[in-house]
């Protein structure tokens, strides 16, 4: 998949010599999107019991971001302990 965006963006920038602005949209959102499923998968591996149908999951573009809103939000939150407060300025209470 990452080597057709390279593909196509050689088209369009060099075949085409398209305007720069839309091509350069266009292969920073085909980047993200193979960045994207790169990591979902490498996560999915780590994180998951079963890896197999978030792996072909992460073949769909830009599926990775309901992979971080949905799996991988949540679970940081229950996993990562809450920051304290600080109690400076608070009367009566020692600043920890």
């Amino acid at each position: 998949m990452g080597s057709s965006v390279i593909g196509v963006s050689f088209w369009l920038i060099i075949v085409t010599q398209a305007n720069p602005i839309p091509v350069s949209v266009f292969v920073l959102a085909d980047a993200a999107a193979t960045v994207g499923a790169i990591w979902m998968m490498e996560s999915a591996t780590r994180e998951e019991t079963h890896p197999g149908p978030v792996i072909w999951l992460a073949f769909l573009p830009f599926s990775f971001l309901w992979y971080y809103f949905e799996r991988v939000r949540p679970l940081r939150e229950i996993k990562l302990p809450r920051r304290r407060r600080s109690n400076v300025g608070v009367v009566g209470k020692k600043a920890s």
